[in-house]
């Protein structure tokens, strides 16, 4: 469901939530929104967040951060060289991605109700949403972010193991763009990234419900890769991807054809001597390998979709 967002800057906001504390300096946020930028100011969807009190300085071939200091009206930091200098507002202010704002897009792209209110599990951190429908399967859905951080993830865990036990698993929608390999989740909890559920062909902010549905069990009608090569869906089937997966995946789809794994292996940037051993984890193969990666056994590799 399209919610008139724009897809791009949906992009952006989950670019600057990546950071720690979801906020951009002003001038870099202006430069990455344009004209844009004082709208999502003006609309809330990017805040004020705080002002930086030093500032990085380089000062020949010494860098250093210098504390900022009030003089005649202005915010300026000392230099040896240079004296007293001023710093441009624009390096200082920090703006904050509006958490609320985002959810709300992102329960509007679901179809979920206005009258829904997201409950906060942990601080500008996970998010619980209910018990909602996706594609005719009823979903318990979280969002989180920032799971790199072992207070997040912990935190995740154990909500997961008192709310969501086997019987009653949930679909745990991150904003981060990355996450490390072979994260898991307890009892039959599922792990989906926005970003990969992202209609990366569309001008509005739209999620393809049936790719989320099928991590939970449900039918999947829609065949295709998402975005980034982490995850494909043929003839009802999905696959997962590791990150370096992807690329050696996304490789062979742009070569249209069969190539051989050292040039693949070059490509991906991989120390290891056998594609095969890049679709290995824990001592398992992933099920992509032999039905959707053909080979000729010369060491030829093609995508068989």
């Amino acid at each position: 469901m399209s919610n008139g967002v724009q897809r791009t800057t949906i992009e952006k906001l989950l670019k600057i939530s990546e950071t720690q504390d979801a906020a951009i300096i002003e001038k870099l946020a202006k430069e990455e929104f344009g004209d844009l930028f004082q709208e999502l100011v003006e609309s809330g969807i990017l805040t004020h967040f705080k002002i930086l009190k030093s500032v990085e300085v380089f000062d020949g071939d010494c860098e250093f951060f210098a504390d900022i200091q009030r003089r005649d009206g202005k915010n300026m930091y000392f230099s040896a060289a240079d004296g007293w200098v001023a710093v441009n507002d624009e390096d200082i202010n920090l703006y904050q991605v509006n958490f609320e704002w985002l959810l709300r897009r992102v329960m509007d792209a679901l179809d979920i109700a206005d009258r829904h209110t997201p409950k906060v599990i942990l601080e500008g951190k996970i998010w619980a949403l209910g018990q909602h429908r996706i594609e005719k399967q009823n979903t318990n859905i979280l969002v989180v972010r920032d799971m790199k951080s072992g207070v997040v993830l912990d935190a995740l865990k154990n909500y997961l193991k008192i709310h969501h036990k086997s019987s009653n698993p949930a679909l745990v929608i991150a904003l981060d763009q990355n996450l490390p390999d072979h994260l898991e989740l307890p009892n039959q909890n599922q792990l989906g990234r926005l970003n990969e559920a992202i209609k990366w062909d569309k001008d509005d902010f739209e999620l393809n419900t049936f790719l989320l549905a099928g991590k939970m069990g449900g039918s999947i009608s829609q065949d295709g890769f998402s975005g980034g090569f982490r995850s494909l869906v043929v003839n009802g089937k999905q696959y997962q991807f590791t990150k370096k997966q992807a690329e050696a995946v996304e490789f062979l789809y742009n070569a249209g054809g069969a190539r051989h794994q050292d040039e693949i292996l070059a490509e991906i940037n991989s120390t290891q001597s056998k594609l095969l051993q890049v679709f290995r984890s824990r001592g398992k193969t992933n099920q992509a390998w032999g039905e959707v990666i053909k080979n000729d056994g010369k060491g030829n590799y093609r995508l068989e979709l």
